[in-house]
């Protein structure tokens, strides 16, 4: 089949702009990573996954101490909390935000991290990128909040020679908001797709069964059984009807609506009495069959989170799955060299780029390598990762 016949969708719609806010979508409706943290969130195994490739990628943090330390911004957030909140980011979304604020004399002197999903870029009214970064804090209105323009900041990306004149051109350093430093995997104006974005699928999946498993367990019907009971007789009335005011026919009325009151959980092995106008008087049991739907998708989410955890490359030994016979410090030290070893290249990035904002900042610091991350075995030895 050729290539150019084939029909594709697009993961993240690249021809959506909102002129009114001028900005690029971020998808149809400007809230693809929104989404994505939403479905991470709501999948086990997605979030255990991403989590485990977030720790392996800040690694011990900083080699440098000093720089591990260092203080980097007025809220006395450390360096090493600063590349914690990088590399969420660098394995949620395969991009990252920083935003630089500089002195009087256009030095770097302190560092914020801007949660990715937060950043749009901007767009002129022939829908060209101006070069500058839309900021706001809720653009899918999650929070309830009226969204106004207003609270956009539109703030310029990170180009140290343009320092001084955008601070004079917004009327001197005390309104200069400071420059942006963007990094994405897809280049400097797209948009980036989410690392594991092709296993979206599964994690939706794997919620919608466990969603089914907790409403099986919740609102089943799950009594153990019935118990009849023969020879229980109403008053009649003198037109032979029943008589609805007999305090028997009142008690039965309200054991049935019971039935409404006997689904779920805590009702479970619960037993049901009926009785019924009849001449016999020994009682029955009729035990009932309750539907078990788990059993149906034992094979769907054991499929789905294999699936997710092959992608995203995490063993089943760091996802804490039992592994049978065999463990020991000298497997766990191999998972974690293999581990490490494959986000090795994202922490070089990370590095690449600290270094590269750091650059003009008064303090000099020279080694920007990140540490691996290190196992601590049971005698309390360390396995290093390297």
């Amino acid at each position: 089949m050729r290539v150019s016949s084939t029909k594709t969708a697009q993961r993240v719609e690249r021809n959506r702009y909102n002129l009114t806010r001028k900005v690029k979508n971020y998808g149809e409706k400007n809230d693809y990573p929104q989404k994505v943290l939403e479905i991470v969130n709501a999948s086990g195994t997605g979030k255990a996954c991403v989590d485990i490739r977030v720790d392996f990628c800040e690694g011990a943090g900083f080699v440098d101490p000093t720089l591990a330390e260092f203080q980097v911004n007025s809220k006395k957030e450390n360096a090493n909390s600063l590349l914690s909140k990088v590399c969420r980011d660098g394995e949620y979304f395969d991009g990252f935000a920083i935003l630089i604020k500089y002195s009087a004399l256009g030095l770097p002197i302190e560092y914020f991290n801007i949660p990715f999903e937060q950043c749009r870029f901007e767009v002129d009214e022939n829908k060209h990128f101006t070069g500058r970064i839309a900021v706001h804090y809720d653009w899918t209105n999650i929070n309830g909040i009226i969204f106004d323009e207003k609270d956009i900041k539109y703030i310029n990306r990170y180009n140290p020679a343009n320092i001084l004149p955008e601070m004079t051109l917004v009327g001197g350093p005390e309104n200069y908001i400071g420059q942006v430093f963007l990094w994405t995997n897809d280049g400097d104006f797209d948009y980036p797709i989410c690392p594991f974005d092709s296993v979206i699928t599964d994690m939706l999946t794997e919620e919608s069964v466990s969603t089914i498993k907790h409403r099986n367990a919740k609102y089943g019907f799950m009594p153990a059984g019935m118990l009849i009971r023969r020879g229980k007789r109403y008053k009649t009335t003198s037109e032979g009807g029943t008589d609805r005011s007999d305090p028997k026919y009142i008690e039965d009325q309200q054991s049935a609506d019971e039935i409404k009151r006997i689904q779920g959980d805590e009702n479970c092995s619960k037993l049901i009495v009926a009785d019924i106008d009849s001449d016999e008087e020994m009682p029955e049991f009729k035990p009932f069959e309750t539907k078990n739907y788990d059993g149906q998708f034992k094979d769907t989410e054991t499929t789905v989170q294999e699936n997710i955890a092959r992608h995203l490359k995490i063993t089943p030994l760091l996802r804490g799955n039992d592994v049978g016979t065999g463990f020991g410090s000298d497997r766990m030290k191999i998972e974690y060299e293999v581990m490490s070893s494959r986000l090795g290249k994202r922490r070089r990035k990370i590095s690449e780029a600290f270094k590269k904002i750091f650059e003009f900042f008064p303090t000099e610091f020279t080694n920007f390598d990140i540490k691996p991350l290190e196992y601590i075995t049971t005698n309390g030895s360390i396995s290093n990762a390297q």
